[in-house]
């Protein structure tokens, strides 16, 4: 039992939770896992279950449904349905099946961080990281209502990264006082209160295991615990705490970590590049590569405007799709994004 539970861990890490499940859960007072659709009957002499190629995602969580009902655990069949799973950890229809209908926890995420703090903004350390090198979030489910809605359609003013001699982690949008600022994905508010930095702020930990962040706001309109939609209102935009004009300071991290949100979210169509993310472990932080991204691979002799020409691109283009600038240094082997 231990080892299947162990493989249903690994395996619920890559994907979206149910954030339905948690909303109605938080509104009916049902902790009552939902159920699937009636689970197989399992029966490891039979024929079908020596290959896997035709089952959907849904299927496997059919079967893992009754194997967790079994008396005894055919290891041999948990071997297989973790072979399959890896095989098929890329594949969107697997991602939309296998969520968090094995998560018990009424906090978001919880096996990713364990921990749940409503008064320091940011309290992981690097241990819940350390052992991290790629992982696939979704975004975006329209099977289990993971949305997404832009928090404010506003201009930026500041984006992601270096300034002013420190890093900046998130996005600077304009915006008016008492502008509605609202949820990104769905999610239940973590933090809501006055901090001298960000003001104002309201931080959101969603299923799929991301944070996001709205910071300098004028009025805080949600609370710490609460269960929130994507494009529910949070607060309205102000200029509290550090702040030298009224702009809504938006981050998305993960871990702790700060992701560069441009990489995540085009911010001309107020739409997300792709329904999934990956994120690659870097030393310190993560990159974030939507799937379906192309790059090039910087060669020696390379330069900014001729990778730029080759793909239809300005220089400014290509160096808003990297989050770099035009005095950037290009190593040989690196890559650099070249599509949205």
């Amino acid at each position: 039992m231990k080892r299947l539970l162990g493989i249903l861990g690994v395996v619920y890490t890559l994907f979206c939770a149910n954030s339905l499940l948690a909303f109605h859960n938080n509104n009916n007072n049902n902790n009552t896992k939902k159920d699937t659709v009636p689970a197989l009957v399992v029966n490891t002499s039979l024929p079908e279950f020596e290959n896997f190629k035709d089952f959907s995602g849904e299927d496997i969580v059919n079967l893992i449904d009754s194997l967790l009902d079994s008396e005894s655990i055919p290891y041999e069949l948990i071997k297989e349905i973790n072979d399959y799973a890896e095989k098929r950890h890329l594949e969107h229809d697997f991602y939309v099946s296998l969520t968090a209908f094995y998560d018990s926890s009424a906090i978001p995420a919880s096996s990713f961080y364990g921990k749940w703090d409503n008064h320091n903004p940011h309290p992981y350390d690097e241990t819940i990281s350390k052992y991290d090198t790629s992982l696939t979030l979704v975004l975006r489910d329209s099977v289990h209502f993971c949305d997404y809605v832009h928090p404010f359609p506003g201009v930026i003013t500041s984006k992601f990264g270096w300034r002013n001699g420190r890093n900046h982690n998130g996005i600077d949008i304009d915006l008016e006082v008492w502008d509605p600022v609202v949820a990104a994905f769905d999610g239940m508010v973590r933090v809501s209160k006055y901090h001298d930095g960000y003001g104002r702020v309201v931080i959101i930990r969603h299923y799929n295991g991301l944070e996001t962040v709205y910071a300098h706001l004028h009025r805080l309109k949600v609370k710490p615990g609460d269960i929130v939609q994507a494009g529910q209102v949070v607060g309205l935009g102000g200029s509290s705490g550090t702040s030298t004009g009224s702009h809504l300071h938006f981050e998305v991290r993960f871990k702790g970590k700060a992701l560069n949100p441009q990489h995540i979210i085009n911010f001309k169509t107020q739409q997300l590049y792709s329904d999934t993310v990956v994120l690659e472990k870097q030393k310190w932080n993560y990159t974030a590569v939507p799937e379906g991204v192309k790059f090039h691979t910087i060669e020696y002799g390379d330069f900014l405007y001729k990778i730029a020409t080759r793909y239809g691109l300005t220089v400014n283009e290509l160096c808003d799709l990297n989050g770099i600038t035009r005095k950037h240094k290009l190593y040989a082997g690196r890559k650099l994004r070249v599509s949205e």
